[in-house]
């Protein structure tokens, strides 16, 4: 049994518990095409990939989610006439809960890429906040950049991106959220740490 806290705290979402968070596996089944149950799709991804998303649980209850990971493992990505996505980003498939409780996921995210060495996110944003979708101006506001915009299904999209490479937008993106939430670390990745990592991965 997990011990209650009345704090919110932020945790790596793993296979065994992603069963726990409410509207998570309408999430992973939307974004993969229905390929994956929520289970298997982490189970795949945190083994072969890395941290795939995070979760803040306050007193056992879940008030938010992040879900991300390359392109090629969110497969409805592709079907957005929005491309092509950068072959090369991470894509930010979600980010659900209140805007305080997003921000924060939105800025744990981004650590953890930034010292994986990840240099550039996208999103494909609903502008009209579509379910199962971050909302367009969400991201705006936390210095995110369109880069194009389409429509889609009677609806409109947008992709934007933050290039985590960039001093001038990790700069922006604090800037926007200062005073919402503290942003921890963006710190440039520690040299080697990228490839020691991928050869751990090789070698598993």
């Amino acid at each position: 049994m997990r011990p209650t806290s009345f704090v919110p705290m932020i945790a790596e979402i793993s296979a065994e518990d992603a069963s726990e968070v409410p509207g998570l596996e309408a999430v992973i089944s939307y974004w993969t095409g229905d390929g994956y149950s929520a289970e298997d799709w982490f189970r795949e991804l945190n083994g072969l990939w890395g941290t795939a998303g995070f979760a803040v649980r306050r007193g056992g209850e879940v008030q938010g989610f992040v879900v991300y990971g390359p392109p090629e493992r969110l497969a409805r990505a592709a079907r957005y006439p929005l491309g092509p996505i950068d072959e090369d980003a991470v894509l930010l498939a979600y980010v659900g809960g209140d805007v305080r409780t997003r921000r924060r996921l939105l800025v744990r995210m981004l650590r953890d890429l930034r010292q994986r060495g990840v240099g550039r996110v996208e999103a494909i944003a609903s502008d009209r906040g579509v379910s199962n979708h971050v909302p367009t101006s969400f991201l705006l506001e936390s210095g995110w950049r369109p880069v194009r915009r389409a429509p889609y299904r009677m609806s409109y999209y947008t992709l934007a991106h933050i290039d985590l490479k960039s001093a001038v937008e990790v700069g922006e993106l604090a800037r926007a959220l200062v005073g919402r939430v503290k942003l921890p670390g963006l710190k440039s990745p520690v040299p080697g740490a990228l490839a020691r990592s991928t050869g751990e991965q090789r070698s598993r």
